[in-house]
């Protein structure tokens, strides 16, 4: 047997480790990576493989892995065996037994389900745990038997190593184990006569012809049964939804998430057809969408990101309606499934519209310090805040934050109110310019005749609010506006 370095094991190593630390210098979480994620850096999915003949995925998962773990786990197990079978075959009869190992468990993973992610040498490396196993049973005759023990002892532990990752991490692929296992085995058992007598490797090489013919073979029979697989195009239609949402064509969005729904009864597709109609004004449908995927999705543990998330959409349409006590309900039970600041932030708005100034105040102020809450979040907090007699300097603080976050006309015509309130009219003045040059909402445009003294002006514009929320928040400003113009105040230039 070949005594030297493991030259290639110690490269596709390499090759691994530089693929996890590519993901993480791109976020990628390193304990629990998403699916978007690792289908981002070429995770195997047989109907993307398939129907948009993204083929390459077949390799490209063979060097990503679902988090440290994971990675830890098969790189031990890749130069325990992998140097062993490398200084048996050679650097080059190894590599392509791996490659082809990794290919025919990629494309057995998509023949098992073509709908299913995964990632991971496990194949390749299960593959080679199959031509140790080759090997042994067409060497047994010639090998000594202190030398066949410890290679069986050495097979057995690493592959109860793995066989307990592959029942503990999610989106690993059994078939691909099996699929890798099965072509390894092919490929030991062709390749052992050869590679124990060095002049024969010629003919291992030839032997790996065969075997990449199988391998093809089962590349053509994954194709064959993801195009038959009813699952797999409505899949492949729901991939399509969710592109045409990214792209903002929310009517495509709602055929095709229909089409998946009277097919699937998929609480995902409710769940997106539910954005899209409250994008498109259909408030009533989309509210009745998202029902539908809180219940379709359950509360099972698997489950609980998507049911937070379904919760806080839910909590939108809830404020949007001024059912502030439900989007309170939704929000808390969101922030219990998933510790997203997020829900805080959304929940305070609600609590202070509920005139509970004490949670409001507390939720407002953990937003606050959360680099996490985005823009619009701080914003609601904000204009919350003003409106509910909560403290107006928290509510600056928020507006300060909301505008830091993102320069937008929202926030500066919310920061303008505030400083409104607080007397402030010289900073206030230049907040509602750029809000009502951004955006040219009537209520901003109110305040802005205001601060100039033009209270006809602004009582024109108030009166025009049709929101209930709206009607409710310049109330106070229509009667300060009005007692104003009562007491001899000028009349706005024409």
């Amino acid at each position: 047997m070949d005594q030297r370095r493991p030259f290639a094991t110690t490269i596709l190593i390499g090759m691994n480790l530089a693929a996890f630390a590519a993901m993480l210098a791109m976020g990628v979480s390193p304990t629990s990576p998403d699916v978007e994620s690792l289908l981002l850096f070429g995770a195997n999915r047989g109907t993307q493989v398939v129907f948009e003949g993204e083929w390459w995925r077949a390799l490209s998962s063979m060097f990503l892995h679902i988090g440290v773990l994971h990675l830890a786990v098969n790189m031990y197990s890749l130069w325990r065996v992998g140097a062993f079978v490398e200084r048996l075959l050679g650097p080059t009869l190894f590599t392509i037994v791996y490659l082809l190992a990794g290919f025919g468990g990629s494309f057995a993973s998509i023949l098992w389900n073509p709908t299913h992610v995964s990632a991971g040498a496990s194949g390749a490396i299960f593959g080679l745990f199959g031509f140790i196993v080759g090997f042994a049973i067409r060497a047994r005759k010639v090998l000594p038997p202190d030398a066949a023990r410890s290679l069986w002892d050495g097979i057995i532990l690493t592959v109860a190593i793995n066989l307990f990752l592959a029942f503990s991490v999610p989106y690993l692929d059994n078939a691909a184990h099996l699929g890798g296992l099965a072509i390894g085995l092919f490929a030991g058992v062709m390749a052992t006569d050869s590679a124990l007598e060095r002049e024969g490797r010629g003919a291992a090489l030839s032997s790996q012809l065969i075997i990449a013919a199988t391998v093809v073979g089962l590349a053509v029979l994954s194709r064959v049964k993801t195009e038959g697989d009813p699952q797999a195009r409505v899949a492949v239609t729901f991939q399509e939804a969710r592109q045409a949402f990214d792209q903002r064509d929310f009517r495509r969005v709602e055929v095709l998430t229909t089409q998946v729904i009277e097919k699937t009864k998929d609480p995902m597709a409710y769940l997106l057809r539910s954005f899209a109609r409250s994008e498109t004004g259909d408030v009533d449908g989309g509210f009745l969408d998202v029902n539908t995927a809180i219940l379709e999705i359950g509360a099972s543990d698997d489950r609980r990101q998507i049911l937070a998330e379904a919760l806080s959409f839910r909590a939108g349409y809830h404020q949007a309606s001024e059912r502030h006590g439900q989007a309170d309900a939704d929000l808390s039970r969101a922030y219990q499934l998933r510790r997203d600041p997020t829900y805080v932030g959304l929940r305070g708005f609600s609590r202070l519209r509920l005139g509970d100034l004490d949670g409001g105040v507390q939720d407002a102020t953990q937003a606050l310090s959360n680099v996490a809450s985005n823009a619009m979040v701080l914003n609601n907090l904000a204009w919350g805040a003003l409106h509910s007699g909560a403290d107006l300097e928290l509510a600056l603080k928020l507006a300060n934050a909301s505008v830091e976050a993102k320069d937008s006309a929202a926030g500066r015509g919310t920061r303008c109110w505030i400083r409104a309130a607080r007397g402030e009219t010289e900073f206030a003045i230049p907040d509602c310019e750029a809000a009502v040059a951004g955006a040219s909402e009537n209520l901003d445009k109110g305040m802005l005749a205001f601060l100039r003294g033009q209270y006809d002006e602004a009582i024109m514009r108030w009166e025009q609010a049709q929101k209930p929320i709206d009607v409710q928040d310049v109330a106070p400003w229509l009667e300060k506006a009005r007692a104003r113009l009562d007491a001899g105040a000028p009349a706005a230039a024409p």
